[in-house]
């Protein structure tokens, strides 16, 4: 895990793949001492043509609602190939979080940057080219079809006033029917069960081929069938090239299997950040959630569990 007083950067020798992390702690005499060291991600050097460095670095960020703090004083940063999950106690800021990452709220005070650049001057258009959304809820009246709610991802890559490319339906129907929606083509969205829905708007999100997917408990309206083959194709579409998956995730041991770090909040705060090896254990458990519980590794997932006792 990086502490706060980390900075990372693209390596100056451009070896593919490689960041700089410069860690600057202070020396018994009171001298500020630097530390540089590289770390390598193995989806970023096959691929460091098409990813950029540094998805998002948060420096001291807060937010509030009517004078009560939401997200207090969160200095971190987001790795590119690497599929992050967040968790943490109902209440404890998780989608704020992700609504200020996604633009939906700026900070009251403290710096979001994405890809170097301060998240504030994008523009609506550019960012969704870059960063893609699947909320928990997704409220919609109108009768679209489903065919026409998946092709609204290809939006932000349609030149204004002219209609969606040969490539844009070859990208859409290629998603509907990896995600399993192509069966409701022509229905209307309204029509829908919620977890119909649910998959219709991750299908959507995959649509718009974005850096960053950030799922704010996409998963949470659907069966555990679909919920491990939407997290698949998001894996594999997303980490193959390089790119980054933040998501939100009540269930721990589904987090446990999928995510490469984990996020673990509490309060508003970054209770502890870290690979998920590392920081996924009892003590973690017992200081954010308040419960015993046994964590132990999984052959069969190939993965950390946790189990709780009634």
């Amino acid at each position: 895990s990086f502490s706060r007083g980390c900075f990372i950067a693209d390596c100056r020798h451009h070896h593919p793949g490689c960041f700089a992390v410069r860690n600057t702690h202070r020396r018994a005499d009171g001298a500020n001492r630097g530390t540089i060291f590289l770390l390598y991600f193995p989806q970023a050097a096959e691929n460091a043509k098409g990813i950029i460095a540094m998805p998002f670095e948060l420096t001291g960020v807060n937010f509030s609602y009517s004078g009560k703090k939401v997200i207090d004083d969160i200095s971190m940063s987001f790795a590119p190939g690497m599929f992050c999950g967040i968790i943490g106690p109902n209440g404890c800021g998780k989608t704020t979080l992700l609504d200020l990452l996604a633009k939906h709220r700026r900070p009251t005070t403290g710096r979001i940057a994405y890809a170097g650049r301060d998240l504030g001057t994008y523009s609506i258009k550019e960012l969704s080219k870059e960063i893609a959304l699947v909320p928990q809820n997704f409220y919609i009246n109108f009768p679209f079809t489903v065919k026409e709610v998946v092709m609204m991802g290809r939006y932000p890559h349609i030149p204004r006033f002219s209609a969606p490319s040969a490539e844009d339906v070859d990208i859409v129907q290629e998603i509907m029917e990896k995600t399993e929606v192509s069966e409701f083509t022509g229905r209307f969205i309204t029509e829908l069960s919620g977890g119909e829905r649910q998959r219709v708007v991750f299908a959507r999100a995959l649509a718009q081929d974005t850096h960053v997917l950030i799922l704010d408990e996409a998963t949470s309206n659907l069966d555990v069938n679909h919920s491990i083959s939407l997290l698949n194709i998001s894996e594999k579409r997303m980490k193959q090239q390089g790119r980054t998956i933040i998501s939100v995730m009540q269930d721990i041991n589904l987090a446990a299997i999928y995510c490469d770090y984990l996020v673990f909040m509490s309060r508003g705060r970054i209770a502890i950040h870290g690979a998920t090896k590392d920081v996924l254990n009892s003590d973690t458990i017992r200081k954010v959630f308040k419960i015993d519980a046994k964590v132990y590794a999984e052959s069969y997932s190939d993965s950390l569990q946790v189990v709780f006792k009634k």
